[in-house]
C-alpha cells in the first residue's frame, strides 16, 4: 500500500489501526489523521505488523487502547523507517509514542505526542525487544512502572544514537537512549556527531538529499520527505 490516507475515526477491539488493522504488506508514503481506539494492538496508522515495512508515513490522531498501543503502530515485528507520529497516546501497558511493542527495527523516526499509561510506557517505544536507532521523542510521558523518556523497558534489545527531550518529556531516565535538554535537541551537532544523515536548512526550506533536516537552534530534526 502506498500513497494512501485515512481521516476518519476508527474504533474496534483487536488489531485496530487508523489506516490498516493488521499488515503483512509494505506501507509507504501514507498517513492517518483520525482518532483511533481499541483494546489490543492499536496504532494511529497500523494496529499490528509483521515481516513488512512502514516507511515515509505518519499519523497525527489521538490513539487510545489497553495494551500494545502506539502513536503509529501498536505492535511491530517488521521495519519502521523514516516515519513519525504526533498524536497523544493513552493505554494501560506496552504504550509508546511511536510503537507500543517493538520486536524488530525502528530507525530514523520520531514521535512528539504525549504518552500516558501505567506499565511499560515510553516516549518512543513502550517495550523494546528489537533495534532502535537514530530516532527521538519529545512528548510528555506519564506512567507508574517501567516508564522512560524514550523507552519504557529495553529487554534483550538495542538502542543506539537515539535521544529524548528531558524537559518536555518530564522524564530524566529511560531504558536506552540519551536524554538532552530542549536547547541540545535543536543543535545539529548532537545528531551529526552520532552519525545521523542530517543537514541544517533555512526556515521553510528542506533538502531531500539528506534523511533529516533541522533549522539549527530553532527546530527539532524533521524528516526531509
Amino acid at each position: 500500500m502506498s500513497n494512501s490516507y485515512s481521516t476518519g475515526t476508527v474504533s474496534g477491539v483487536n488489531y485496530v489501526g487508523g489506516l490498516v488493522g493488521a499488515s503483512t504488506g509494505a506501507v509507504s508514503n501514507s498517513h492517518s489523521t483520525g482518532s483511533v481506539s481499541g483494546e489490543w494492538r492499536v496504532g494511529g496508522l497500523v494496529g499490528g505488523m509483521s515481516d513488512t515495512t512502514v516507511s515515509n508515513s505518519y499519523s497525527s490522531g489521538t490513539v487510545t487502547g489497553d495494551t500494545q498501543v502506539g502513536g503509529l503502530i501498536g505492535y511491530n515485528y517488521g521495519t519502521v523507517n523514516k516515519s513519525y507520529s504526533t498524536g497523544s497516546v493513552r493505554g494501560d501497558s506496552y504504550v509508546g509514542g511511536l510503537v507500543g511493542w517493538n520486536r524488530d527495527i525502528v530507525s530514523d523516526s520520531y514521535s512528539t505526542g504525549s504518552v500516558t499509561g501505567e506499565w511499560l510506557i515510553g516516549g518512543l517505544v513502550g517495550h523494546n525487544r528489537g533495534t532502535v536507532s537514530k530516532s527521538y521523542s519529545t512528548g510528555a510521558v506519564t506512567g507508574d512502572e517501567d516508564v522512560g523518556g524514550l523507552v519504557g523497558r529495553n529487554y534483550e534489545g538495542t538502542v543506539s544514537n537515539s535521544f529524548w527531550d528531558i524537559e518536555t518529556s518530564g522524564q530524566a531516565t529511560s531504558d536506552g537512549g540519551t536524554g538532552k535538554t530542549t536547547a541540545e535537541m535543536t543543535d545539529i551537532a548532537i545528531f551529526s556527531g552520532t552519525g545521523w544523515n542530517i543537514i541544517a536548512v533555512a526556515s521553510g526550506e528542506h533538502n531531500p538529499s539528506y534523511i533529516w533536516n533541522i533549522v539549527n537552534g530553532v527546530t527539532y530534526p524533521f524528516l526531509s520527505w
